[in-house]
């Protein structure tokens, strides 16, 4: 069972998280304009897809809690947000000068 969450959390680690950090910076985080790129990059998606990468992958909140409010499944749920950050990973690799402004 521990393995289980260690493997969870590293996978977590190295698929979403550097995502969110390319778009902020770690340290940026209060940065106005990594908040408004962010902002910018989450509105261009679709509006469950956005749901879903706001609070589970920015707030932390369990895939399963999510699928519960969306009427969806947990594999529904990790479906949209492999998917939508698959999408804003190739949008910040074709645009890499937008997360530095």
């Amino acid at each position: 069972m521990a393995w289980r969450l260690q493997y969870q959390a590293k996978k977590i680690s190295t698929r979403e998280l550097p995502i969110i950090e390319n778009i902020c910076g770690q340290n940026q985080m209060a940065s106005v304009d990594s908040k408004l790129h962010l902002e910018e990059m989450l509105n261009s998606l679709p509006d469950k897809a956005r749901f879903i990468i706001e609070q589970v992958v920015i707030n932390g909140v369990p895939e399963e809690i999510v699928a519960q409010h969306l009427g969806i499944s947990q594999q529904g749920v990790n479906k949209y947000k492999r998917k939508y950050l698959g999408i804003l990973r190739k949008k910040l690799e074709s645009n890499p000068q937008a997360v530095k402004s």
